[in-house]
């Protein structure tokens, strides 16, 4: 009987282990996907900083 009970209880806590597992892999992919936000606003900006660099430079006859 105890055998049993003892298993059950492990199959509980593998089974939060695996939900505890699935939330962390998708924590990590909103943050993959954050981070790559975060580089294409990065990018943008870098790309408006040439151009607003290029807009200074050439002079306007």
């Amino acid at each position: 009987m105890s055998y049993s009970v003892i298993s059950y209880q492990w199959s509980v806590i593998s089974g939060q282990l695996s939900v505890i597992s699935y939330q962390l892999s998708v924590i990590s992919y909103q943050l993959s996907v954050v981070s790559y936000q975060l580089s294409v606003i990065s990018y943008q900006l870098s790309v408006n900083n040439i151009d607003l660099l290029s807009c200074l430079l050439t002079p306007n006859y």
